[in-house]
């Protein structure tokens, strides 16, 4: 039972964490540029797609404080002695252990998160209500949610495995850290993409004019999601191969042992990922400007994402996993 509450609060922590890393990556470095693109025609679409962000961002900031409130939950489970009152558990485990310090301060970095992005939410709702502005320059709330975006993939790559490992562990946090802010600009800036590319508002409700609209605006994403994506899946797996040299003895560690083996599986998976995002890249970013060819790519894409689900559910197995 435990086990189980451990892998769904560790997927929740993941889940919450990449998709907030990629909403607020879409609005530094994606909107601006395709507000510049779409021009003033599509500047209502790019309000709507805004909101859409804004409301997912902080749904996911909500998910990241629930999935931390559990983490604590899990350890005071696990910590748990019954000869002594439940309140010496709770001071020893939060004051007396490096593991406490390092979720009081997690938790000071979710409720940050949480009050930035209602605060982008709002303005973003209110910016649609009233059409304006006519730029997309980031507002503060979002410039904000950055670096407090940064701290939260520092403190679960502090609250990991990396902080375990037997030596090069300042490389090893550096990787994990980096590797958490990977998986982010890249899978979750890719959902907030494809929930921003909805469907646009057309001048009288003509729905020849919307699909065109919206197609527009999905493309000025992806053509602007495109490099980042390359630098991010590069980085991600560059950071995998330093986790995996610090997490295993032995290259037959991977199939000679359940860590190994899980790790081989999310490996494994996880190229397949990029390999239909390569695939997305090639073949479908070329005829992104066409209805049909805007569709194709979307169904690609959502496919991505969803398989990246399945890695990140695996990577919350893994990390509650005994290292070789």
């Amino acid at each position: 039972m435990t086990s189980l509450l451990t892998t769904l609060q560790q997927f929740l922590l993941f889940s919450g964490a990449i998709l907030v890393t990629g909403c607020v990556t879409w609005r530094l470095f994606i909107a601006p540029e395709t507000a510049r693109v779409v021009g003033e025609t599509g500047l209502p679409g790019l309000r709507a797609a805004e909101d859409r962000v804004a409301r997912l961002a902080f749904a996911s900031a909500l998910v990241v404080v629930l999935a931390w409130f559990l983490r604590g939950v899990v350890q005071l489970i696990a910590f748990r002695d019954p000869f002594v009152p439940i309140g010496e558990d709770v001071d020893l485990l939060l004051f007396q252990t490096f593991w406490g310090t390092v979720w009081m301060v997690q938790g000071g970095v979710v409720v940050l998160l949480a009050v930035a992005l209602l605060l982008a939410h709002r303005t973003a709702s209110s910016h649609r209500a009233r059409e304006e502005p006519t730029t997309f320059a980031p507002t503060r709330s979002w410039i904000g949610a950055a670096p407090v975006v940064l701290g939260l993939s520092a403190t679960l790559a502090a609250s990991g495995h990396a902080m375990g490992a037997d030596s090069g562990r300042a490389i090893a946090l550096t990787a994990d850290a980096l590797h958490a802010l990977a998986a982010g600009c890249w899978i979750g800036t890719l959902a907030a993409v494809l929930l921003g590319g909805g469907p646009a508002e057309a001048p009288g409700g003509r729905p020849a004019d919307a699909r065109g609209q919206a197609t527009a605006l999905l493309a000025a994403q992806l053509r602007r999601f495109s490099p980042l994506a390359l630098v991010s899946g590069t980085t991600l797996v560059g950071m995998g191969i330093i986790l995996s040299w610090t997490h295993l003895h032995a290259v037959s560690d991977l199939w000679a042992t359940t860590y190994g083996r899980l790790l081989s599986a999310k490996a494994g998976l996880a190229l397949v990922v990029l390999g239909l995002g390569g695939v997305n890249w090639r073949r479908g970013l070329p005829f992104v400007d066409t209805p049909d060819g805007a569709e194709a790519v979307r169904r690609r894409a959502a496919g991505e994402v969803t398989l990246a689900g399945v890695v990140v559910l695996l990577t919350a197995i893994l990390v509650h996993s005994t290292k070789p």
